[in-house]
């Protein structure tokens, strides 16, 4: 867990800063300090005396749509009109025809026209290429409008975007600009179809399109606040105190949602020892003798390859165990490899006999990951386990032991669970290799007070469960590690994670066997 202790955005204006900070927590029937009051009052200034250059944030759309307009017209004596081009099955052929002039659309839809100038500032409004940073929201000027060959049709936009990183695998060597093209949308209007080019002029932004957004000056109005929090928003978009021009100052504009208040006094303060346990035993982690098993519901391996890469504890497992990978096909790609890690697989497809209907669903499937200085072999087929998700691996040096990842899904039933399940204990056991391990996702709270038959099948053969805190968003413990040598335990938990439903769960084994 990393705290953050140092503000960025206004990181050269300490005052600044602080202040923000205090106002961030203003209720609504406080009183600035005298101090805080001073301060913004450096601000205030009259519209007249605005940049035009410089970025207008107003709380409503309609003031936003008023300055838009009045500045297109103060600063481009050619202004250019784009029209939708709107398209309607044509009763008699059955064909979209282009309608002589664009419909009535809704607000939120693509503009029936746009009135737009060469070196206008424009904002995207739909996302175009999000990989490439062409996103709603990305700013740029419009440097360029392109006609068809016989001059009747407006075709493409060429922009240079404020972001250098924006569009970049878009741009056109020439010029460096972004050219766009018109976006096709279906209207509210049954049987319409819309091609426009999704921009808008953005001389002037609203409080909730600037969120995140920093710039080194702005103009802002308080004028028509009407939100706990959106005063403080649209103050602190600049860096510092001399890039705000402040209009409209009313104190009683400037206040906190009360809800959000109570809720950061009442906020427990997170113990790390439970954020980063395994990093707390960093130090025995690093004996010879010592061996950590991870066991995580990734809920999708392709979707958190990434996250699972930058986990700060994940990395220090010796044995990772996943369940849920989502992996179909025997291709594994490229991405899905974790350095100085051997992965080993089986997908769900692969795991059921008798039950083809649970075969032939989306999901499930298990792997591990096995530290690649560490020799381990598969054990693929095991007597009477046909139809069960797991994977068997026995790990002969540096140390000896038989681990097994498991996963039952919520809806397959107890009994050919149980029987399957019984099969796969009966094989480790006969090989009298030990400590057995055998961890997963059951779909068993061992938490709740009802019956819980796969504890006790495991416990009546000598394992016991070394997991006792929930390990999901609904306080269920349902990821599990069981050892048939408990002893050997050193520690054992529950780790945090942000991407999945569930928590990792570790163990760590002393391999002295004495």
């Amino acid at each position: 867990m990393i705290t953050l202790t140092e503000i960025m955005r206004q990181k050269d204006d300490v005052v600044f800063a602080e202040m923000l900070n205090r106002i961030r927590v203003k209720g609504k029937l406080d009183v600035l300090c005298e101090t805080d009051r001073n301060l913004l009052s450096q601000a205030i200034t009259e519209p007249a005396l605005c940049p035009t250059d410089v970025l207008h944030i107003f709380a409503t759309n309609k003031e936003v749509d008023a300055h838009n307009s009045a500045t297109l017209a103060l600063l481009h004596t050619h202004v250019i009109d784009i029209h939708a081009d709107d398209y309607r099955k044509d009763p008699r052929t059955g064909r979209m025809a282009l309608q002589d002039r664009p419909l009535k659309g809704g607000k939120n839809e693509l503009p029936d026209t746009l009135k737009v100038a060469e070196g206008a500032r424009v904002m995207l409004t739909r996302n175009i290429d999000i990989q490439n940073g062409l996103v709603n929201g990305a700013f740029g000027i419009l440097l360029r409008v392109v006609h068809s060959e016989n001059d009747q049709h407006i075709i493409k936009l060429g922009l240079k975007m404020d972001n250098e990183t924006s569009g970049k695998n878009n741009r056109t060597p020439a010029d460096d600009m972004v050219y766009i093209e018109r976006a096709e949308e279906n209207l509210k209007q049954k049987g319409v179809v819309r091609r426009q080019f999704p921009v808008k002029l953005a001389f002037a932004c609203t409080i909730h399109k600037v969120q995140g957004m920093t710039t080194t000056s702005a103009v802002v109005s308080l004028k028509s606040i009407f939100e706990p929090g959106m005063a403080y928003v649209a103050v602190s978009r600049v860096t510092s105190l001399s890039g705000l021009y402040l209009l409209d100052m009313e104190e009683k504009k400037i206040f906190t949602n009360p809800e959000i208040t109570a809720a950061l006094e009442n906020m427990r303060q997170a113990n790390l020892d439970d954020m980063m346990p395994l990093l707390h035993v960093r130090q025995t982690l690093s004996r010879s003798d010592v061996f950590t098993i991870v066991h995580h519901n990734t809920d999708g391996l392709p979707a958190h390859i990434n996250d699972i890469k930058s986990h700060h504890e994940l990395c220090l497992a010796d044995v990772l165990c996943l369940t849920e990978t989502h992996l179909r096909g025997s291709f594994v790609a490229e991405s899905l490899h974790l350095e100085n890690y051997n992965l080993f697989k089986r997908n769900r497809h692969l795991s059921y006999t008798n039950f083809p209907q649970m075969a032939n669903r989306s999901g499930g499937g298990v792997a591990v990951y096995v530290k690649s200085d560490i020799q381990v072999h598969e054990k693929q087929y095991i007597h009477n386990v046909t139809d069960l998700e797991f994977l068997a691996l026995k790990v002969e040096a540096p140390v000896s032991a038989l681990i097994a990842v498991v996963y039952r899904p919520p809806d397959y039933t107890l009994r050919p669970f149980l029987k399957n399940l019984v099969s796969l204990l009966d094989s480790l056991e006969i090989m009298d290799c030990h400590p057995i391990i055998v961890c997963g996702d059951f779909n068993e709270n061992v938490l709740s007070s009802a019956n819980k038959p796969i504890l006790e099948l495991f416990e009546s053969r000598g394992y016991a469960q070394v997991i006792t805190a929930p390990t999901t968003e609904k306080n269920t413990l349902l990821d599990l590690i069981f050892i048939s040598q408990p002893e050997r335990r050193l520690h054992s938990g529950v780790m945090k994670t942000y991407y999945s439903y569930h928590d990792p769960v570790y163990c760590v084994l002393s391999c002295d066997d004495s």
